[in-house]
C-alpha cells in the first residue's frame, strides 16, 4: 500500500489544483451571472443535496471501510466488486424512489421554496440524482482500494467539465436560455459526464459487475452515518429557506435576500473553505488507512498518524485565518467585485479552523467504527445550529450563517476529540504545537495589517498591496513556527512512513 505521505501528498497536490480550478472559475461565475443568479442556483442545489445525501446516505463511507478491510485481509476483487454492485443498485432504488416522489408531489415541493424561481431549477436538476449516486459510490470504491491517483483525478475531471459546459451554455449560442437555466441545465450535463469518466476508471482499475452481496451489512453498519447525513442535508436545505425568508421579514427584497445568500455561500464559502485543498486530503487518506491499520492491531502507528495530522490541519488553517481576517474585505473586492462578500469572509474567517479539524476528526472516528458517537455529537451541534439560525438574523442579519456554522463545527470536533482520546487514537501532545499555532495567529494578522497600511500609503495599486501584505504574513508566520519550534521537525506533519524509518515525536 502507498505510504500515508505519498498519497497525502497525492491528493493534497489535485486537491489544490482542482480547487484552484474551481475557485477562479467561481470568480467568473458570479461576476458574470451575479449574486442573485447564484443565490437562486444554490437554493435549489441545497434541496437537490438532501435528495442526493437520502440516495446515496452513508453507503459510499462505509464501502470505502468495507473495501479497505477485505482488502488488507486478502479478500479477491471479486468480493469486493460483489459489494460495491450491491451498493449501487440500492442507491439507484433510493434515487429511482425519490425522483418519482418528487413528480408525484410537485406542488407540495414547490411550496418549500421561499422564491418560485428556484422550482424550475430544481426540477431540471433532478435527473443528475442517478448519476450522482453511482459516482459517490464509485470513489467510495477507489478510496478504499487505495487508488489515490484515480480517485484524484476524477474530482479533477469533473471540474474541467464543469468548466467547459458551462461556458457553452452561457455563451452566445444559448441566448434564449436565462442565466439561472443555463447553469442548472449545465450542473446535470457535467455529473453524467463525469460520471462516465468514473465508469471508465472502475472497470480500467480491476472493477466488475458481480452479484449483488453485503447489501445488508453495508446497510446496518451505514445507518448512524445515514441518519446523520440526511439530518445535515435537512438543515442546509432548512438553513437555504429559512434565512433567506428571515431577510425578507428584516425589510429585504426577495432578489436582495437571495444575492445575500449568494454573497455568503456562492463567494465567500469558495474562498473560506478554499485551504480545505491543502487539510482535505487527509481526511481522504485517513479512513481507509486507519481501517486497515485497527484491522491490523497497529494502535501505536494508527496514533501518530492522528496526531500530526491534527497539528498539520491547525498550521494551516491558523495562517489562513491569520490572512482572512485582515486582508478578507480586500480579497472580496478583487476576487468578486463585491464588497459585501469581503465584509463576509472577514466575519467568518474563523470558521474554517474547526471546519477541517471536524472532518477529520468525525471521519476517523467513522473508520474506526464510532459512527453512533458521531451521531451523538451531530445533533448536539446541529440544535445549536438551528436555533441561531432561528434567532440571530434579526441581530446579525446574513452573517448568523457564519457564526452558526463555527459554532456547529467547534462542537463537533470538541466532543469527536474527547471520543478519539478515549478510544486512544490520539495523544495529548497535539496540545502545546497547537496552540502556539494559535497564539502567532495574532501578531501574523498585525504584521499583514501593518504591511497593507504601508503599502496604501505608499499609493500601491489594491493588488500589489494585497499581494505584499499575503507575502510578507506568510513569511512571518512560518518564521515564528521555525524560531520558536513548537514542531520538532515540521516535516514530521507530512506524515512520514513509519516504515521507512524511526518515528520522530510530533512535538518537544
Amino acid at each position: 500500500m502507498r505510504s500515508l505521505k505519498q498519497s497525502t501528498i497525492l491528493i493534497m497536490l489535485f486537491s489544490i489544483l482542482t480547487r484552484l480550478t474551481s475557485f477562479f472559475f467561481k470568480i467568473f461565475l458570479s461576476r458574470k451571472v451575479g449574486a442573485e443568479v447564484l443565490g437562486l442556483f444554490q437554493m435549489a442545489t441545497s434541496v437537490f443535496g438532501l435528495f442526493c445525501t437520502i440516495a446515496c446516505s452513508g453507503i459510499p463511507l462505509m464501502l470505502s471501510r468495507k473495501t479497505a478491510e477485505l482488502s488488507a485481509v486478502g479478500k479477491k476483487e471479486k468480493e469486493i466488486s460483489g459489494v460495491v454492485t450491491g451498493a449501487a443498485l440500492f442507491s439507484l432504488g433510493i434515487a429511482f424512489i425519490l425522483s418519482f416522489g418528487a413528480i408525484l408531489f410537485r406542488e407540495k415541493l414547490a411550496s418549500a421554496f421561499s422564491d418560485d424561481r428556484c422550482v424550475k431549477l430544481f426540477y431540471i436538476i433532478l435527473p443528475a440524482l442517478f448519476s450522482t449516486a453511482l459516482y459517490q459510490i464509485f470513489r467510495g470504491y477507489l478510496m478504499g482500494r487505495g487508488r489515490y491517483l484515480a480517485y484524484s483525478l476524477t474530482e479533477f475531471i469533473e471540474e474541467i467539465i464543469k468548466i467547459v459546459v458551462c461556458l457553452t451554455f452561457l455563451s452566445n449560442a444559448f441566448l434564449l436560455l436565462s442565466k439561472s437555466l443555463a447553469l442548472a441545465i449545465a450542473f446535470t450535463v457535467t455529473d453524467y459526464g463525469a460520471l462516465l469518466v468514473l465508469v471508465i476508471l472502475y472497470f480500467v482499475k480491476g472493477g466488475r459487475i458481480r452479484k449483488p452481496e453485503g447489501i445488508k451489512s453495508l446497510v446496518k453498519a451505514s445507518a448512524p452515518v445515514t441518519v446523520m447525513r440526511i439530518a445535515s442535508g435537512l438543515i442546509a436545505s432548512f438553513i437555504a429557506i429559512a434565512l433567506p425568508a428571515a431577510l425578507v421579514k428584516q425589510g429585504m427584497s426577495s432578489g436582495e435576500a437571495a444575492a445575500e445568500y449568494g454573497r455568503a455561500v456562492g463567494m465567500a464559502f469558495s474562498l473560506l473553505f478554499a485551504p480545505l485543498s491543502l487539510t482535505g486530503a487527509l481526511s481522504v487518506v485517513i479512513l481507509p488507512e486507519a481501517a486497515a491499520l485497527a484491522a491490523k492491531g497497529k494502535w501505536n502507528e494508527l496514533r501518530t498518524r492522528v496526531d500530526n495530522s491534527i497539528v498539520f490541519i491547525f498550521i494551516i488553517t491558523v495562517l489562513f485565518y491569520s490572512l482572512f481576517i485582515t486582508l478578507g474585505e480586500t480579497y472580496g473586492i478583487l476576487l468578486f467585485r463585491d464588497e459585501g462578500a469581503g465584509k463576509f469572509i472577514s466575519f467568518a474567517s474563523g470558521m474554517m479552523i474547526p471546519a477541517a479539524l471536524s472532518g477529520l476528526i468525525n471521519t476517523t472516528l467513522n473508520s474506526l467504527g464510532e459512527e453512533k458517537k458521531v451521531f451523538f455529537a451531530f445533533v448536539v451541534a446541529a440544535v445549536a445550529l438551528i436555533a441561531e439560525i432561528l434567532l440571530l438574523p434579526r441581530y446579525l442579519g446574513v452573517y448568523a450563517l457564519a457564526v452558526g456554522e463555527c459554532t456547529f463545527n467547534t462542537i463537533t470536533f470538541v466532543m469527536g476529540l474527547c471520543f478519539l482520546y478515549r478510544k486512544n487514537a490520539f495523544s495529548a501532545r497535539i496540545f502545546r504545537p497547537a496552540l502556539c499555532s494559535m497564539l502567532f495567529a495574532f501578531p501574523t494578522a498585525l504584521i499583514t495589517k501593518l504591511t497593507f497600511s504601508l503599502c496604501e500609503k505608499a499609493a500601491f495599486p489594491l493588488l500589489i498591496s494585497s499581494a505584499s501584505a499575503t507575502l510578507i504574513g506568510c513569511l512571518f508566520y512560518f518564521g515564528l513556527l521555525i524560531v520558536f519550534k513548537p514542531v520538532r521537525d515540521l516535516r514530521a506533519i507530512l506524515l512520514r512512513n513509519p516504515a521507512r524509518g524511526k518515528r520522530k515525536r510530533v512535538a518537544e
